[in-house]
């Protein structure tokens, strides 16, 4: 039998009833549902502009972007092995 549930602490909520009366013991085996991919975008949005507000680190991004205008480009040889 597969069945959703959700994990409050150290019980899991079944999506629906399963027939066993209660205190049966089960085995389980635990895989973590794959995100779709609109909620893999929303969680990437979420997380891209999670420092935004942060004012703690406007200097550390001032101090990238000072070293990128100073250091020039590395060369790069496309002829070279991968």
């Amino acid at each position: 039998m597969l069945i959703q549930g959700i994990v409050r602490g150290k019980q899991i909520e079944l999506d629906r009833e399963i027939g066993l009366p209660f205190g049966s013991v089960v085995m389980v085996d635990i895989q973590t549902k794959p995100l779709t991919l609109d909620e893999k975008r929303n969680l990437v949005d979420a997380l891209c502009g999670a420092w935004a507000s942060d004012a703690s680190t406007l200097s550390i991004f001032v101090e990238i972007e000072r070293q990128r205008a100073i250091t020039p480009p590395r060369e790069v040889n496309f002829d070279a092995p991968s």
